[in-house]
């Protein structure tokens, strides 16, 4: 599957087991950290930001996959478009339609007003960085979003795109 030397879950030891035990045992561990195996302290590093996510106090599991889901298809990362669909479908109810219609359309996805918000925001911040203004960030305080949380969604967008370059070049 890659074209790096990876470490399958099954035979996983120290950093990379560690790595690999932040999602439970009866979901698979997702395709994009079994290729940073290939480096095991930063598939540990890895580990520790999704763990950041998976516990944040603000950044539901919803809006996450919907940033993953809408960066991934910003960057054509097929992996985690599909993976992302999944969750929101199993998850979030979604359909194949309503997965359409907020590509299509993110300023209608099925959010409350402030993460609806931060979602824009983020989709900005993935396409076009050099447009972010003060007066952005501004407006996300005044909904109640903290910088922290704000920078978070958008490292997690941002995430996406280093990502999908990885996982496009060392996937076969």
């Amino acid at each position: 599957m890659f074209i790096l030397k990876t470490v399958k879950p099954e035979e996983a030891t120290g950093k990379v087991a560690e790595a690999y035990s932040v999602f439970p045992k009866e979901m698979p561990v997702p395709a994009p950290l079994i290729l940073m195996s290939a480096s095991p302290e930063l598939a540990h590093l890895q580990s520790g930001i999704i763990r950041h996510f998976m516990t944040h106090q603000k950044l539901d599991m919803g809006l996450l996959a919907m940033i993953r889901y809408l960066a991934a298809v910003e960057h054509d990362y097929t992996f985690c478009i599909n993976l992302n669909a999944g969750l929101l479908k199993m998850a979030g109810g979604f359909s194949d339609a309503d997965l359409e219609a907020l590509k299509a359309n993110p300023e209608n996805a099925p959010l409350e007003d402030f993460q609806k918000a931060l979602l824009l925001f983020v989709l900005k911040v993935v396409k076009t960085p050099e447009e972010v203004q003060e007066t952005d960030v501004e407006k996300l305080r005044e909904m109640g979003w903290s910088d922290q949380d704000i920078f978070d969604a958008a490292f997690h967008g941002a995430a996406m795109i280093g990502a999908s370059k990885l996982y496009k070049a060392f996937s076969r």
